[in-house]
């Protein structure tokens, strides 16, 4: 940085006043007025005295020097009366050179060295970034921002300091009363540089900032040669590595415009191994660095780093052969490496069972007792593991004289057998699916033991029993036939109605509206208008319709097919908005888009999402409620036409539409059509039955 002159004034609006009294300028100015003209008469009188009584002649023109003088005294006037009293005595004392003797310059310097020994003025200082230390003059040193009062007018010298940066110096001149602002240091940042060389080239390095050797900050990462420059002093860590060499690390002090250079060797040497038997695989690890797969033997290794390495040979399930070298720069070394071996049979009870030594499953886990491996020779834990069965471990010493080595594992297990009648039945244990019967468990640890037997439309049994070691048991079950229906199932009643399970009403509906053939078979008439044994029964009342579900109650219950609890009626309104589903229009034996002459047979269109038909046209079909108050408000909400008329009167709701309506109104979903339930001369009228809880 180049020292600078500056000299700034604030505005009065934000003048900072000294805490010093200060005295007024004007009698100053006054005072030194009255002087220049003192002077100036006492050097006209002093002159005329000397000069004596002289004949009075025309003065000849002032030579350059005098004019320079008048001029000088002129401007020195203008300073004096404006305050630049360092100005004015700068001109007063250029005028005293000229003319040693001028009585202007005599009378008035004094009194302006006293008025600049009395005068003090004011500095702030502030700086980017705030905080570093400002010391002016022989000032007592401030933190910036800073406010130095007191400052004796004239020239002094600003030293701005703070860590990590550069420092500023300038010159700052106080030239009057008048605060100064300095607002306009910025500190640069000071900083240092690396350079990271290695032989050979290439390696990678990382460069971490780091504070009593410990890591702080990534600041670079990179390959050599490289040059890091503007980093803040401190302390740094160099690490670098090639593939294949022990990583290299230094600390390094990084100080303000220094350079710093870091550099490392990674030597070579290389290594030439054979073993026997060929083909193991060799594993090497230099230093810290992780160990790596390097070849199978034989393989010659170039190009390592020079210092000590581990050596790995691995072969098979064989335990691996390790040895620490030394790499030798410049030379190639060779190694040699066998095994002892022997075969090794091994057998288990049941058979069937995966062995290994360690961790490692011998084989590659790809073989099952008895098999056999070929091993060194030495002593030896192996285990084995067999499914659902405790692990069984053997202890063996594999000799290369015997040529063959047996190990024989016996596990603890006994086995089960299970028969039902009628067979077919799923066997669970501890909630695990174990097949159907007839089954046959011959590897069972040993224990307690409890067999669940299901099958279809029979009632589920139980057997229990406790297997030991070596034993066995024998189960056979009898499963009694429950003709009772499975809830969660679809299934067809004595009837032969086919029933389908609605899962949010937790019970089951007819799939198909009531056809006239089964009317006829339980109640022994048909009443229907269009008579045909599939159609849907129609012309039915309302009381004939609920004395059919008690009928088919009571005769389910007798032949023992009807769940517990439940019983067959007539759904309600709220059970047939859920039955409808998502129904479409074209999915409905309706006159909306051709005219119907009668009804059709039931499911003669696709089902709903719950595998029910016809839940729209065809005929209408009766529910349990009374046209009320209730079902206005559920035709409102549905957006349907209500008739007030019809509440309080003994009128049943009808829902769906039926084959012979052709409007929109009649056949929506949120219609409710209602009739006296003995009307019997309906024969668009029918009915569906629904399986519910009491």
């Amino acid at each position: 940085m180049h020292p600078e002159t500056t000299r700034i004034t604030l505005p009065p609006p934000q003048m900072i006043r000294s805490h010093r009294p200060r005295a007024p300028r004007w009698p100053w100015v006054v005072l030194i007025v009255l002087s220049l003209l003192f002077g100036a008469g006492g050097g006209w009188y002093l002159g005329v005295r000397q000069s004596g009584p002289e004949p009075v002649s025309i003065a000849a023109p002032a030579g350059a020097a005098d004019r320079t003088t008048v001029k000088k005294v002129a401007e020195a006037r203008v300073a004096v009366a404006s305050g630049d009293w360092l100005g004015a005595r700068r001109l007063f004392e250029e005028v005293r050179d000229l003319d040693p003797d001028n009585p202007d310059a005599l009378a008035s310097l004094p009194l302006i060295n006293r008025r600049l020994d009395e005068a003090r003025g004011t500095i702030v200082v502030s700086t980017v970034p705030p905080g570093a230390l400002v010391k002016v003059g022989s000032l007592k040193e401030q933190t910036s921002p800073a406010t130095f009062t007191g400052v004796p007018l004239g020239e002094h010298e600003l030293v701005v300091t703070l860590a990590g940066f550069d420092p500023v110096t300038r010159r700052v001149v106080v030239d009057s009363e008048e605060p100064q602002s300095l607002t306009d240091i910025t500190l640069a940042k000071s900083s240092g540089q690396i350079e990271v060389v290695s032989e050979p080239q290439g390696a990678d390095f990382k460069l971490i900032r780091t504070s009593e050797r410990q890591a702080v900050e990534l600041v670079q990462v990179g390959t050599t040669p490289a040059r890091i420059e503007r980093l803040d002093p401190g302390e740094y860590q160099v690490l670098m590595a090639v593939k294949g060499w022990p990583e290299q690390s230094q600390i390094v002090r990084v100080e303000n415009n220094r350079n710093t250079s870091v550099s490392a060797v990674f030597s070579k040497g290389g290594l030439n191994i054979t073993s026997d038997p060929a083909g193991a695989e060799v594993w090497i690890q230099a230093g810290e660095s992780a160990i790596r797969k390097a070849g199978k033997t034989p393989v010659s290794l170039a190009d390592l780093p020079v210092g000590k390495h581990r050596l790995e040979l691995r072969y098979a399930d064989w335990a691996p052969i390790s040895r620490s070298v030394e790499v030798r720069g410049g030379s190639t070394q060779d190694l040699e490496f066998s095994w002892e071996r022997a075969l090794v049979s091994f057998t288990s009870d049941p058979p069937g069972a995966e062995v290994f030594l360690g961790d490692k499953a011998l084989g590659r886990g790809q073989r099952k007792t008895p098999f056999q491996v070929e091993l060194p020779k030495g002593d030896y834990v192996f285990s084995a593991r067999h499914s659902r069965l405790d692990p069984v471990t053997e202890t063996a010493y594999v000799s290369g004289d015997n040529g063959s080595n047996t190990v024989d594992f016996r596990f603890a297990y006994g086995s089960v057998t299970l028969a039902s009648e009628p067979p077919g039945a799923a066997v669970v244990s501890s909630g695990m699916p174990m097949g159907r019967t007839p089954l046959s468990l011959p590897v069972v640890p040993p224990g307690n033991y409890t067999f669940e037997l299901s099958k279809e439309q029979h009632r589920a049994t139980s057997v229990s029993g406790s297997v030991e070691a070596g034993g066995s048991l024998n189960f056979t079950a009898t499963l009694s036939y429950d003709s009772t229906p499975a809830a969660t199932r679809d299934f067809k009643n004595s009837l032969g109605q086919q029933l389908a399970w609605i899962a949010p009403l937790k019970g089951w509906a007819g799939a198909y509206e009531v056809t006239q053939e089964e009317y006829e078979r339980l109640s022994g008439s048909n009443p229907s208008y269009f008579k045909a044994p599939g159609h849907p029964v129609d012309s039915v009342t309302w009381y004939e319709a609920v004395k059919f579900c008690e009928a088919l109650t009571v005769q389910e219950r007798t032949l023992g097919t009807l769940p517990e609890g439940y019983r067959y009626r007539l759904p309600t309104d709220e059970e047939w908005s859920q039955l409808v589903g998502d129904q479409k229009l074209d999915g409905a034996i309706s006159s909306l888009f051709d005219r119907q002459k009668s009804t059709a047979p039931v499911g003669s269109l696709a089902p709903n999402e719950f595998g029910l038909y016809d839940v729209r046209g065809n005929v209408w079909e009766w529910v349990s409620d009374w046209y009320s108050q209730t079902i206005m408000n559920r035709l409102q909400k549905d957006g349907a036409t209500a008739t007030p008329e019809w509440v309080g009167t003994d009128r049943k709701v009808l829902r769906g539409g039926a084959w012979n309506r052709s409007s929109q109104f009649d056949l929506a979903v949120g219609n409710r059509m209602a009739a006296r339930p003995s009307a019997e001369d309906r024969y668009d009228v029918g009915f569906r039955v629904v399986l519910m809880r009491d």
